[in-house]
């Protein structure tokens, strides 16, 4: 388990109102997917009582705290046990649920069964403020304890569960300050800017863990140190005088300082435990890690996206609502009017056969004409009234009601709008954890990131792709379909950008190479067929595309691609140099060997 105090707003003035509407709303905007409690009369006034309340404290600048507790991705708590972790935490804070207002709030729309709690830190009896200082602190120990209540799997963080005579303790882990401090700047920065988990980070992980565990047997030897880091496809190496930690394989990434990982793997300390340096055996170099380094996103980086999306979100629903309110006020405004005129239209009938009925009585006919004249006039107008009523119900009926919540984003999402795909998005996501998925259709020809993430579609205008292409929105799904000549050629499903065709033209792969180059970055994965797999490595050379393939093999045969171009290149510069050094020859003799021929235009030359 971990806890997290996010970031508060720059000025202080954090929103009561604003919070418990993002804590207590689903992506949908509504509140029956998200299970909450509260200590408050309801929901809807709960900001107000409050405010109420922090408008006793004169000093208190700040009355809202906001924090969230996160369980493991295999982890399932039921209602009561996550409720149980917020009430903990609270009383660990010192701001127990008996005097102070509170809000939780379970979100299970993720990887990841979160809690955030929302608490006013003023106390409903003393009208002073709770100060919680060093508050990632008292979190994290609080969550050690309730990892031992419940069984759960041991968090990294400021504590660490220890072996204490045979009994379990919690004990503060000074390494961990230490460790996070000594990461090598340019990881820190990596980590900051890309929001990528550096090679530092990774083997500061499990990989250091593993590693000293070893080292504290007294029969350790450098080839299980060797094997070790090998399970997690990392290897030591020689730099320098030192010895740094590279990713087997990937000699295109930057190594680690071995002691920067830790004290104890710097060269000196190893030898002075092992022995001299020793070079692993051929089976270790050769053998297969069991995990492996990824450039994945880091939870701060998922965390922060996560909470752009859900304003981004927010700020989508409250542009429906003011163009719902508009639609609405100009709808009642024209149905008044409408209203007004059918009145007139029905009692100027009404006073037209009045009239007549009167001519009728006045015009001195025999009694049984007169009968015969009324009953005539009585006729019409019941027929006119019976048309009358069928125009005016037609042109109620011709009013064009506001759009819902749903069909207005659909619209605006067919218009291309980035929020409105973003709400179909997490439409779509929901209803696929409410039910069981469908079975996925298998070798599917796609282009992914390095990381599986809900990424939303590229906004079609934000496309590089756009030219002489067109594109639609499945309003149902949010994936957007890019089309040439009225056909789909690939879609943007998010986290992948999908070829339906093993038969793709080469213009159309490699504009959605493109894509998937300005989506996901320079380093993408392919899967599919062998032949697609194929095909696009050649395009990735042949285009000299900035794009690198973490799957290995494609990787050592887009470099194979790169040497046999290299080769085709050197000998037709060397074929023209002999040309140019040779005698001309007589139209009589014999002739070279003409240039190559151009590549068809359907594709690179195979």
């Amino acid at each position: 388990m971990l806890a997290k105090v996010p970031k508060k707003r720059s000025d202080g003035r954090s929103n009561f109102r604003s919070l418990i509407e993002y804590v207590t709303r689903a992506d949908d905007g509504h509140a029956h997917d998200i299970e909450t409690i509260t200590n408050c009369l309801s929901l809807d006034t709960a900001y107000a009582e409050m405010h109420a309340v922090a408008d006793r404290s004169a000093r208190v600048r700040d009355p809202v705290f906001h924090f969230v507790i996160s369980w493991r991705e295999k982890e399932q708590p039921d209602k009561a046990q996550v409720f149980e972790a917020g009430y903990a935490a609270l009383d660990a804070l010192g701001m127990s649920s008996d005097g102070h207002q509170y809000i939780f709030a379970i979100h299970r729309d993720t990887d990841n069964v979160h809690l955030h709690v929302v608490v006013n830190r003023v106390n409903l009896e003393t009208g002073r403020a709770v100060h919680p200082g060093l508050s990632y602190l008292k979190l994290d120990r609080c969550m050690r304890e309730l990892e031992l209540r419940h069984g759960w799997e041991h968090d990294h963080g400021p504590y660490a569960i220890v072996e204490r005579d045979g009994q379990r303790a919690i004990e503060r882990n000074r390494a961990h300050g230490r460790d996070q401090k000594s990461r090598p700047a340019r990881a820190r920065d990596m980590e900051a800017f890309t929001g990528v988990e550096s090679l530092a980070t990774y083997a500061d992980g499990e990989p250091r863990r593993n590693v000293l565990t070893v080292l504290e047997k007294p029969s350790a030897t450098w080839q299980d140190v060797h094997e070790t880091l090998a399970r997690h496809g990392l290897e030591l190496r020689i730099k320098g005088q030192g010895l740094a930690v590279y990713v087997k394989g990937r000699d295109d990434l930057t190594p680690v300082k071995a002691s920067s990982v830790h004290e104890q793997l710097g060269r000196g300390r190893l030898e002075k435990r092992l022995g001299p340096w020793v070079e692993p055996m051929r089976i270790i170099r050769v053998s297969s890690a069991e995990r492996s380094y990824v450039e994945r996103e880091i939870d701060k980086v998922r965390t922060t996206r996560r909470e752009a999306r859900a304003r981004m979100r927010a700020a989508l629903r409250a542009r429906y609502e003011g163009d719902h309110a508009r639609a609405r006020r100009e709808l009642d405004a024209a149905r008044q009017q409408v209203r007004t005129r059918h009145q007139n239209e029905y009692r100027t009938l009404l006073e037209r056969h009045r009239h007549a009925r009167e001519r009728i009585r006045s015009s001195g006919m025999a009694s049984a004409e007169r009968k015969a004249a009324y009953s005539v006039s009585a006729f019409e107008r019941a027929r006119e009234l019976e048309a009358l009523r069928e125009q005016q119900w037609a042109e109620r009926k011709a009013f064009m009601r506001p759009q819902t919540w749903r069909e207005w984003v659909e619209m605006m999402a067919r218009q291309g709008d980035e929020a409105a795909i973003a709400q179909l998005r997490g439409w779509a996501y929901a209803d696929r954890r409410r039910r069981k998925p469908a079975q996925e259709p298998e070798r599917r020809n796609r282009i992914t990131g390095m990381f599986g993430d809900n990424t939303d579609p590229l906004p079609p205008k934000r496309a590089q792709v756009m030219e002489n292409w067109t594109w639609r929105v499945d309003t149902v799904t949010g994936n957007v379909d890019y089309l040439r000549r009225s056909a789909r050629q690939f879609t943007d499903e998010g986290w992948a950008v999908v070829f339906e065709s093993n038969a793709a033209q080469w213009d159309t792969m490699l504009a959605g190479l493109l894509l998937a180059r300005q989506k996901f970055g320079p380093r993408i994965d392919v899967t599919g067929s062998e032949d697609f797999r194929e095909r696009t490595a050649e395009l990735v050379v042949t285009q000299r595309l900035d794009l690198t393939f973490g799957d290995e093999a494609l990787e050592v045969r887009r470099l194979q691609l790169i040497h046999l171009q290299q080769q085709r290149t050197q000998a037709d510069t060397a074929h023209q140099v002999l040309a140019a050094m040779s005698p001309r020859r007589t139209t009589d003799g014999p002739h070279m060997a003409g240039p190559r021929s151009e590549p068809s235009p359907d594709g690179p030359e195979r």
